[in-house]
């Protein structure tokens, strides 16, 4: 019988006792059961049976460690297991590779940038992704049990297979379908989605917005593009292209990116030029009031490249200001270059405990 089945046999009050034992040891790091109990609300006992199934799985195992005693036995300290298996993050942008491959006591194995060829063609790239992902694994004994695709282009996240939308910056990579590849190559389960979906989910999950219900995360870089998330829920829409903003036509011959791109922001950005009136900001700021008065959220991430010049945000809300029916906060992402890388990780990490029956207390958006 197969870890997955043993916790999937659990009745679901003994099964949301499991998640929340072993996603408290996530938080919190290696805890006795007393701590746990203290910090779950739980019962001791139902928490001591808890440990014994999760025992039983392999995923949380005893240290060697134990409490200074006081009256009675010492404590036994439980941990995950970081030895059960791998998880893999993979963010594959217009310009580079980012991987990370990390335990399941959430402790980095390894991370790497690679650089992607401007000559490669589809094989070039699909052949380069695998051979990264098979030189970080192939020294580590535990198996790898789940895959994280981010893609800098629009997906369908059920499927895999990539929208070649008009004025697409990144054409080599239509037609590839990584979910499908990589899961037959690795033999393990992968989820995929395109790179401001993952950020928005490592915004809410382990970033600025954690305690926002309804926001958007807005990328400034190579293209713009935005993740929205509204009532607790990411919005990926039917095709899965919700918030491709960067392809709305803003006149007959350009869409919003290209048109920021016509009028070298990025230029501006670089020699610390005043953007008060800049076309490109202006023009941003509309397509962003435009969003906030159909969408109404509380508030605005901002990431990507651009973000990190100092006079960018300031120059939206100015100009924005004035457009807005109601006040909306704008901020800064917390981690402008690696939200999606981030998110990816999370989701990779999810995917995988879900073999052993454990998803996240609330899960829906994985």
């Amino acid at each position: 019988m197969n870890n997955s089945t043993v916790l999937g046999q659990a009745a679901p009050l003994a099964l949301m006792t499991d998640r929340q034992f072993f996603h408290c040891l996530k938080c919190h790091g290696p805890l006795t059961r007393a701590d746990i109990a203290k910090k779950t609300g739980i019962s001791r006992p139902t928490i001591s049976e808890s440990a014994q199934r999760l025992e039983k799985t392999g995923l949380v195992v005893e240290t060697s460690r134990e409490t200074p005693k006081k009256q009675g036995r010492a404590g036994v300290i439980y941990e995950i297991n970081a030895q059960k298996g791998l998880t893999l993050a993979i963010a594959i942008g217009v310009k580079q590779i980012q991987l990370r491959l990390t335990d399941l006591s959430l402790k980095v194995i390894r991370e790497h940038c690679f650089y992607i060829d401007p000559a490669w063609q589809q094989e070039a790239l699909t052949e380069a992704v695998i051979r990264f992902i098979q030189l970080a694994i192939q020294d580590q004994a535990p198996p790898l049990l789940a895959i994280g695709v981010s893609v800098a282009v629009p997906v369908n996240s059920q499927t895999g297979e990539i929208h070649a939308l008009p004025y697409s910056k990144f054409t080599i990579i239509h037609g590839i379908n990584f979910k499908q590849i990589l899961s037959e190559k690795f033999a393990c389960p992968v989820t995929i989605d395109n790179d401001v979906n993952w950020a928005t989910l490592a915004e809410k999950t382990i970033g600025i917005a954690k305690d926002v219900a309804d926001f958007v995360f807005i990328y400034f870089g190579e293209g713009i593009g935005s993740g929205v998330y509204l009532d607790n829920h990411l919005i990926r829409g039917v095709a899965g292209i919700s918030g491709e903003i960067g392809h709305i036509m803003v006149n007959s011959e350009e869409n919003l990116q290209d048109y920021v791109t016509n009028h070298k922001l990025q230029n501006a950005l670089e020699n610390h030029e005043d953007l008060t009136n800049h076309p490109a900001i202006k023009q941003i700021c509309q397509t962003l009031a435009s969003i906030a008065a159909t969408l109404n959220p509380a508030m605005f991430v901002l990431g990507g490249p651009m973000t990190k010049f100092n006079q960018f945000i300031p120059a939206i809300v100015q100009e924005i200001t004035p457009l807005l029916f109601n006040s909306v906060d704008f901020v800064p992402s917390d981690a402008p270059n690696y939200a999606p890388l981030n998110g990816v990780e999370a989701g990779a990490y999810e995917l995988a405990l879900l073999y052993f029956g454990l998803p996240a207390p609330a899960i829906e958006d994985y």
